[in-house]
């Protein structure tokens, strides 16, 4: 199955998320790859999408609009004088999902993130009507960001497929220590554990979602 990968911030990994997924199902022999449909700033995170998807695709197909300022998608658009059209976005990854079996949506910051003045990250994602992955990071503040926005991606009429916790290097405070316990007692959706570069196959917390989301 397919999916739309938010975050509950910007910097909480989704690009690292997407790219372990990447690798682990193209292990397991699938034809998948990433798609990031505005990069904002660098390049990177669709350059690193791009060398752990399937064979034979191009960058401007994984990123179809690449925006230089390194801001929210409206603010760049303002700043460099873009007017974003959402359809060719949309007609981009019409295309592009006919190229392989699987694809992994990475959106820009998090779900609210401005791309026009009244519309949002959260209205791409309605919009492609994938389920949707959300990740965050495991800090404090973490509870409430993620709570916000799986409630937010459910009140959009998306399924919210579960949540992915990355864990800060050698943050070992409180909440880090207790977040994934009170967010497994709190939420209706999955939890599931960061992926590690040296994860060679999945979890079995990551193979029983992968096995019943099809």
């Amino acid at each position: 199955m397919s999916f739309f990968v938010t975050g509950t911030d910007t910097g909480v990994g989704k690009t690292h998320t997407v790219v372990q997924l990447l690798r682990l199902l193209r292990s397991n022999g699938k034809s998948c790859a990433g798609f990031k449909p505005i990069c904002c700033g660098d390049r990177q995170d669709a350059k690193r999408l791009l060398a752990a998807s399937t064979h034979g695709l191009t960058i401007d197909e994984i990123n179809p609009l690449w925006l230089k300022t390194p801001a929210a998608p409206l603010t760049a658009a303002q700043i460099e004088g873009v007017n974003i059209d959402i359809e060719y976005l949309l007609n981009a990854f019409r295309k592009f999902r006919a190229r392989v079996d699987l694809i992994l949506v990475e959106g820009v910051g998090g779900w609210m993130v401005p791309i026009r003045s009244n519309y949002f990250v959260r209205d791409l994602a309605v919009k492609i009507g994938l389920p949707v992955l959300v990740v965050a990071k495991n800090r404090l503040g973490c509870l409430n960001h993620t709570l916000l926005t799986v409630r937010s991606v459910q009140a959009a009429g998306l399924r919210c497929a579960g949540v992915v916790l990355n864990r800060p290097v050698g943050d070992n405070d409180i909440a880090a220590t207790t977040n994934a316990d009170i967010l497994a007692t709190i939420l209706d959706v999955p939890l599931l554990p960061e992926l590690g570069p040296e994860i060679a196959k999945f979890s079995s917390e990551w193979s029983r979602f992968w096995g019943s989301s099809g």
